[in-house]
């Protein structure tokens, strides 16, 4: 029998003599102080026959029983070892192979015959009914009866977030009549979800781009169908349907809204006029809250407009603080919480809000700014943009996002 001079296992049998291969790997550990697993890879690899390999199996191989991690056993045989081979194996251990999960393999022995291994032996699960006594269960629980907290409302509020109609516009999606229906389809899908996540307070947040305008893009007097006024009046008729669809659903609801670049009052092709306040978004809210006042209509619905000359701000809702800016003042929606956190540097009005809400970019997207502060970039309800999708060949989906807010979580956000 030739052996390998580094194997610790040989050079021990050169000193010692030959190691007693009928007793277990663990005896022989114990015996020569060797590792079990140094034992075990010399017997594999010093057994003259097939024949010889054979007659030293004796319990001695690889033989583990844990009924929590899997049991396992490796056999030596002349032939591989299939499925067949491995249940009677299991029987003649005493164990039905059809109450067990296992796995098997085969590696052959340089010496010539297989070592065969079954692998995770497990006990199949059984049916719950079978495996727990649930009358025994019962008692712990005799004479107890859960009486849920009274909740009027399963959610503090229900955030809408309208955003870039661009009224007026026409594109990919058609024009002014497909974006009504849109738009309003949005304000009747919102009442349904309040009506299933019942708020006690109802937050639209407008983020911007109510109307296209006719000087933000050299095409737009072209390509629009409908002029500046008409535009007006449009998103002036349509944000008091939507108010009026869900003022009802809620105890308060909340209308804020900011500037936007659309939305600028400007003389020509992208030239501003008057201050940031000087915006048709704005002006088209103070309409509205005018209509409430003198009419005295939606009597639980609260305007909110940025402070002077600002243009962005941060709402405070029931449980959370939320900031709002179109997004045009930064170069990218992912530059959106670089932006905010100078913002917070120098405490301009959105530095203390919880998480931001931004339009502009015409795709959604949510994503982590600062210490647990949240970046969430709405959807567009306008008619689509082909320069972008022949630049980038891509088109996202139009809607408006809704989410529920419970406690200081977010939740169950999609686009309507």
């Amino acid at each position: 029998m030739s052996f390998i001079v580094d194997c610790r296992t040989c050079q021990y049998e050169a000193t010692n003599g030959p190691l007693d291969f009928t007793k277990t790997n663990a005896e022989l550990a114990r015996k020569t102080g060797l590792s079990k697993d140094s034992i075990r890879r010399h017997r594999k690899h010093t057994m003259g026959t097939v024949e010889q390999a054979i007659a030293y199996d004796q319990e001695f191989v690889d033989d583990k029983h844990d009924p929590i991690n899997g049991s396992s056993y490796t056999r030596m045989a002349a032939t591989a070892w299939g499925e067949n081979e491995w249940r009677e194996f299991l029987r003649a251990k005493g164990t039905d192979p059809d109450t067990v999960t296992f796995t098997f393999g085969v590696t052959s022995n340089p010496h010539g015959g297989y070592w065969n291994k079954l692998l995770n032996v497990r006990p199949k699960p059984q049916p719950i009914d079978e495996t727990v006594d649930w009358a025994a269960a019962a008692k712990f629980i005799e004479g107890f009866t859960y009486v849920p907290a009274k909740r009027d409302h399963l959610v503090n509020t229900a955030i809408l977030q309208p955003t870039d109609e661009q009224w007026g516009k026409t594109d990919f999606n058609g024009g002014t009549v497909q974006t009504e229906e849109r738009v309003l389809n949005s304000y009747a899908a919102f009442a349904d979800y309040c009506r299933e996540y019942r708020p006690r307070q109802i937050a639209l947040l407008r983020t911007g781009d109510g109307i296209e305008n006719t000087c933000s893009t050299n095409s737009q007097r072209d390509t629009n169908d409908l002029d500046l006024p008409h535009q007006i009046v449009q998103s002036y008729k349509i944000d008091l349907q939507g108010l009026a669809m869900l003022a009802p659903l809620a105890e308060e609801v909340i209308d804020a809204r900011v500037t936007s670049n659309h939305g600028r009052w400007r003389t020509g092709l992208k030239a501003d006029a008057g201050n940031p306040h000087a915006d048709f978004g704005i002006a088209v809210g103070r309409q509205l809250e005018d209509t409430q006042r003198v009419l005295n209509v939606l009597p639980n619905v609260r305007f909110l407009f940025p402070d002077a000359l600002m243009e962005s701000m941060t709402v405070q809702l029931d449980t959370i603080r939320a900031g709002m800016t179109h997004g045009h003042l930064a170069s990218s929606p992912d530059r959106m919480g670089d932006w905010w956190a100078k913002q917070d540097h120098g405490r301009m009005p959105t530095w203390d809000a919880d998480i931001l809400f931004v339009g502009h970019w015409h795709s959604m997207r949510i994503y982590q700014s600062g210490d647990g502060r949240w970046v969430v970039v709405g959807p567009a309800s306008d008619n689509g943009s082909s320069w972008f999708s022949n630049i980038k060949g891509e088109r996202a989906r139009s809607g408006m996002l809704a989410m529920a807010i419970e406690g200081k979580r977010w939740r169950f956000q999609e686009i309507l």
